[in-house]
């Protein structure tokens, strides 16, 4: 509150013209006086005595992220940097600390169904609470995060967040039920890989890939037998600043103690991720947003959906594109031939243009 205020030998006073008791005005001061310097008051806000404790604010300060508006740099931040180099230079703090906020990071804007920026005059807001209750706020977090990076403005979709819904119905429903035991290696690598995009994508703070990622790494989790319990903790920890409720629960339903939320953040053993088979779940990855194009081309130029697809692959390649896997992924029936096959079905000779990780495709 205003310091002010809570002084009475300042706020009881004689009027200086008529001599009778008066109060002293205490609301005498810019929002930007108080605004500029209140990150030095959060290292010690139940201080009583001084604005802050010295000590305090050297361990804390500076702050190691800002996160705010573009307009923010022209207004408030200058403020703030005016504030700290006075206070500095006054010996209220070490000299080290020269600037309040090394980096500034600019959030986007979330755009309603009609295209404008979410505004209560335009009456295009979606309320988090009908979200909520509709979705549940795991759904509505797990969305936001993933359609676009933090800084790009971002449109709400009622598809959009349908699917995340599907996704996380999906692993509710599938963590309970998946067998614990020995983990395969293209798994335990694929695990291990994961840890470090995601950790890497979150101090990024590309949000929308570190999900992609976890889907990528959740879709894989179903197509195994069985998981290692210490694999499937791993999962749920990356899971967990997606989807932060859903988490905790699967963790007490998988008979893990205490709170994911306070469990230390996965580190990736090096020596257990294959090169070779990352690079062969890249070329697959690769392949399947391929072929989703293809068909998406196909839908919009000619009305109708592609019903057999054909994949030509050189031979050493063949093991590293497994059919079913493939025809799950795309949910379409997929044919895998090897370019030297004698006996496969290529009537355009899609074959004939099969590069190393780049297979020829052709859809009917």
């Amino acid at each position: 509150g205003n310091p002010l205020a809570t002084s009475k030998d300042f706020v009881s006073v004689k009027c200086p013209k008529c001599k009778e008791k008066a109060r002293r005005e205490t609301d005498t001061m810019d929002t930007f006086f108080d605004s500029s310097w209140y990150f030095l008051r959060y290292t010690d806000n139940k201080n009583h005595k001084s604005p802050f404790d010295r000590k305090k604010v050297e361990y804390w300060m500076p702050v190691d992220q800002y996160i705010g508006g573009a307009e923010h740099a022209v207004m408030h931040l200058i403020y703030a940097r005016f504030f700290t180099k006075v206070l500095r230079d006054l010996g209220f703090f070490d000299k080290k600390i020269n600037e309040p906020f090394p980096k500034l990071f600019n959030q986007g804007m979330l755009h309603g169904n009609d295209g404008f920026v979410m505004s209560k005059s335009r009456g295009n807001v979606v309320l988090p609470e009908e979200v909520s209750e509709k979705y549940g706020i795991d759904t509505a977090r797990l969305f936001l995060m993933s359609i676009a990076s933090p800084d790009k403005d971002t449109q709400w979709s009622d598809n959009g967040i349908e699917g995340s819904l599907r996704f996380v119905k999906k692993v509710f429903d599938v963590i309970p039920k998946i067998k614990t035991g020995k983990s395969s290696k293209r798994l335990e690598s694929k695990i291990n890989q994961t840890v470090k995009n995601i950790t890497e994508e979150i101090m990024g703070f590309r949000y929308n890939i570190a999900v992609i990622k976890l889907r990528q790494l959740f879709e894989i989790i179903e197509q195994e037998n069985e998981i290692s319990k210490n694999d499937l903790d791993i999962f749920l920890k990356l899971l967990s600043p997606f989807a932060p409720h859903i988490s905790e629960e699967l963790w007490e339903k998988t008979g893990r103690k205490g709170f994911i939320s306070l469990a230390d953040w996965p580190v990736a053993d090096d020596k257990k991720i294959d090169a070779n088979l990352e690079k062969q779940e890249e070329a697959m990855e690769k392949t399947i947003s391929d072929v989703l194009n293809i068909l998406k081309i196909i839908k919009e130029k000619q009305g109708k959906d592609g019903e057999k697809i054909y994949l030509y692959v050189l031979p050493n390649e063949k093991d590293s594109y497994n059919e079913e896997m493939l025809s799950k992924r795309i949910n379409k029936k997929i044919k895998v031939y090897a370019v030297n096959d004698k006996n496969k079905y290529d009537p355009e000779n899609k074959s004939s243009k099969v590069k190393p990780g780049r297979p020829g495709i052709f859809v009917e």
